[in-house]
Protein backbone atom coordinates (compact mmCIF):
# COMPACT_ATOMS: atom_id res chain seq x y z
CA UNK A 1 0.00 0.00 0.00
CA UNK A 2 2.87 2.38 0.69
CA UNK A 3 4.31 1.79 -2.78
CA UNK A 4 1.11 2.97 -4.45
CA UNK A 5 1.04 6.23 -2.55
CA UNK A 6 4.77 6.76 -3.06
CA UNK A 7 4.42 6.09 -6.79
CA UNK A 8 1.47 8.47 -7.01
CA UNK A 9 3.47 11.15 -5.23
CA UNK A 10 6.46 10.67 -7.57
CA UNK A 11 4.21 10.79 -10.62
CA UNK A 12 2.55 13.99 -9.44
CA UNK A 13 5.97 15.58 -8.80
CA UNK A 14 7.06 14.57 -12.31
CA UNK A 15 3.90 16.09 -13.80
CA UNK A 16 4.44 19.37 -11.94
CA UNK A 17 8.06 19.62 -13.11
CA UNK A 18 6.91 18.80 -16.66
CA UNK A 19 4.34 21.58 -16.51
CA UNK A 20 7.00 24.09 -15.48
CA UNK A 21 9.36 22.84 -18.18
CA UNK A 22 6.92 23.29 -21.06
CA UNK A 23 6.02 26.90 -20.30
CA UNK A 24 6.64 28.95 -23.43
CA UNK A 25 8.81 32.07 -23.22
CA UNK A 26 6.23 34.04 -25.22
CA UNK A 27 3.54 33.07 -22.72
CA UNK A 28 5.76 34.07 -19.80
CA UNK A 29 6.51 37.44 -21.45
CA UNK A 30 2.80 38.02 -22.06
CA UNK A 31 1.96 37.64 -18.37
CA UNK A 32 5.02 39.63 -17.28
CA UNK A 33 7.12 36.71 -16.04
CA UNK A 34 9.78 36.71 -18.76
CA UNK A 35 13.49 37.19 -18.09
CA UNK A 36 14.29 40.91 -18.26
CA UNK A 37 17.48 42.83 -17.58
CA UNK A 38 15.78 45.20 -15.10
CA UNK A 39 14.42 42.34 -12.97
CA UNK A 40 14.97 42.61 -9.22
CA UNK A 41 16.63 39.29 -8.33
CA UNK A 42 15.99 39.73 -4.60
CA UNK A 43 12.20 39.83 -4.94
CA UNK A 44 10.01 36.75 -4.80
CA UNK A 45 8.92 37.22 -8.41
CA UNK A 46 12.55 37.49 -9.57
CA UNK A 47 13.48 34.29 -7.76
CA UNK A 48 10.52 32.39 -9.22
CA UNK A 49 11.33 33.63 -12.73
CA UNK A 50 14.96 32.57 -12.29
CA UNK A 51 13.84 29.16 -11.01
CA UNK A 52 11.53 28.64 -14.00
CA UNK A 53 14.25 29.67 -16.44
CA UNK A 54 16.78 27.37 -14.77
CA UNK A 55 14.32 24.47 -14.75
CA UNK A 56 13.65 24.88 -18.44
CA UNK A 57 17.35 25.14 -19.31
CA UNK A 58 19.15 22.66 -17.06
CA UNK A 59 16.55 19.91 -16.66
CA UNK A 60 15.63 19.46 -20.32
CA UNK A 61 17.65 16.28 -20.96
CA UNK A 62 17.40 14.74 -17.46
CA UNK A 63 13.65 15.35 -17.48
CA UNK A 64 13.32 13.56 -20.82
CA UNK A 65 15.22 10.58 -19.39
CA UNK A 66 13.10 10.48 -16.23
CA UNK A 67 9.94 10.66 -18.36
CA UNK A 68 11.16 7.75 -20.50
CA UNK A 69 11.95 5.69 -17.40
CA UNK A 70 8.54 6.47 -15.92
CA UNK A 71 6.79 5.46 -19.14
CA UNK A 72 8.68 2.16 -19.35
CA UNK A 73 8.03 1.49 -15.66
CA UNK A 74 4.31 2.12 -16.11
CA UNK A 75 4.16 -0.04 -19.23
CA UNK A 76 5.82 -2.95 -17.43
CA UNK A 77 4.11 -2.73 -14.04
CA UNK A 78 0.82 -1.16 -15.06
Amino acid sequence: MIMFSLMGFLQSCLLIVNSFAILNERFLNKIGWGVKSDLDMNSFKGKVITLLHSLRFFFRIPLALVNAIAIVFLLIFG
